[in-house]
């Protein structure tokens, strides 16, 4: 497959992006005795226009200079296998999107040049066609590819071979997983030219979570099940921003403070619109900025921020209680154990929150200090000051859209540092360690607030009138 907010659950974060880079690229298991050959099947992935009525201008303009990922309506779709058909009900992709400075013609040959994926995508050491032929007007390819990620601790080092089929056709190439940790999976790039010269690209993919293969991938979904949320963000961030640092390199820019880094997300009327129908389908629908540049001690670090939204069905004074008030995320995060708030002169609020992970017969406890202070009625900032965690910063916004519905929107960047707890440092090990928990992080935080809001509701309905 072509192949934020105060962090109580930072450590999911990390699970999430070691599985994205398993999902994308490796198995863990052993070598091929052959090499599969090609199967004939009907791609069931919508098209990433689909939500759009098929403008390309539509999702460009939306898109801007940043990576846009949103959810498809579901639906239910069969994939072919040697074993058999899968069908699969209740599926939902999720679709990326950018645009970059290169023509159609252009990206296209990149994409298809799957022999050099080796040097488009971190971590990869290896990507050879096996196999090759023409059907129905498609170029059929059957391409390993191998992963090496070293990690100095025996067990989770990747290193290890997974196989594709990639289906070409003219501005659009579909994948079938072959052979991967997870086992059963579909995804699509398309490219449309632009009528200024750039070009719109996309990936729309999914992948079954649900049936691992692999001890060490099982053993993480078994322990972190919350991890299955943030993976789908995920692998559109890792193929995406290869992409945008292929077509649209970094320009050198000026380094900025801590304290005026965070940006502000503002959408028009009409950008709101969108987003609003996209968030009808359930999920996130997330902007990645491009990259800036932090004034550290040691030097500039890069940092990545994601604006992140979901609606809620609650009022937002019921939103605030789940996204700005930290006394509650004991009830809501099951990691959190036991949080701390205390007023500070200036009208912040700091917060020591304690966490435990367990993993099998492991439990690894962390701590955060992050500062709360307001902005306005309906946004919150938060800093980290002094952690487990190097660097955390960004910003909870609130907007009613009626009495039971409520916009939420995270913008949010993170940094380890150079010296993180053992099971974050594990962290560093991955392609963009500073980035892809930053983006699996909103929907898991999404999805738990949900949950929480839905179980206070039913308990206010509930309560016996006096």
């Amino acid at each position: 497959m072509l192949k934020i907010p105060p962090r109580p659950i930072f450590r999911q974060r990390h699970a999430a992006a070691l599985l994205t880079v398993i999902m994308v690229l490796g198995p863990i298991q052993t070598g091929y005795a052959e090499t599969p050959k090609p199967i004939n099947w009907v791609d069931p992935t919508p098209s990433a226009l689909q939500p759009f009525d098929g403008n390309a201008e539509q999702l460009a303009e939306l898109a801007g200079d940043k990576l846009i990922f949103y959810p498809q309506s579901r639906q239910t779709i069969t994939l072919p296998y040697t074993q058999g058909p899968k069908t699969y009900a209740n599926v939902q992709y999720m679709s990326g999107a950018l645009v970059v400075n290169a023509s159609s013609e252009q990206v296209g040959k990149v994409l298809a040049d799957y022999n050099n994926y080796d040097k488009l995508y971190p971590k990869m050491t290896e990507s050879a066609v096996q196999t090759q032929d023409q059907q129905d007007g498609k170029i059929r390819s059957v391409v390993k590819y191998h992963l090496l990620v070293k990690i100095p601790f025996p067990f989770l080092t990747f290193d290890e071979d997974v196989m594709l089929q990639h289906d070409q056709r003219q501005n659009s190439i579909s994948t079938l997983v072959l052979n991967s940790p997870i086992q059963y999976g579909a995804a699509r790039f398309e490219w449309f030219a632009l009528k200024n010269g750039k070009t719109l690209v996309t990936l729309t993919q999914w992948g079954d979570l649900d049936r691992p293969k692999g001890f060490l991938v099982s053993t993480i979904l078994r322990a972190l099940p919350e991890a299955k949320l943030g993976i789908p963000s995920g692998v559109e961030g890792f193929v995406l921003e290869s992409l945008r640092q292929r077509f649209n390199p970094d320009a050198t820019t000026p380094t900025v403070t801590a304290s005026t880094n965070t940006p502000v997300m503002t959408l028009t009327s009409a950008q709101e619109g969108l987003v609003s129908k996209l968030l009808q389908q359930g999920g996130t629908v997330q902007f990645n900025h491009r990259p800036i540049w932090l004034s550290m001690p040691k030097g500039p670090e890069k940092l990545w921020f994601v604006s992140s939204y979901a609606q809620m069905p609650t009022s937002i004074e019921q939103a605030k209680d789940a996204f700005m008030t930290p006394m509650h995320y004991p009830e809501i995060y099951r990691q959190v154990s036991k949080v701390t708030s205390i007023p500070v002169a200036d009208g912040s609020l700091q917060n020591d929150i304690k966490i435990a992970i367990g993993l099998g017969i492991l439990s690894i406890p962390m701590h955060l200090n992050l500062n709360f202070k307001p902005e306005s009625e309906q946004t919150v900032r938060f800093v980290t000051t002094g952690s487990d965690v190097e660097f955390m910063q960004g910003r909870y916004s609130l907007k009613s859209l009626g009495a039971k519905t409520t916009l939420v929107g995270i913008t949010a960047t993170g940094k380890l540092g150079e010296h993180p707890p053992l099971l974050l440092r594990l962290g560093k090990y991955l392609p963009y360690a500073d980035y892809l928990p930053v983006v699996g992080t909103a929907p898991v935080l999404f999805d738990k607030s949900r949950a929480w809001l839905i179980k206070q509701e039913g308990k206010a309905t509930n309560k016996p009138k006096s």
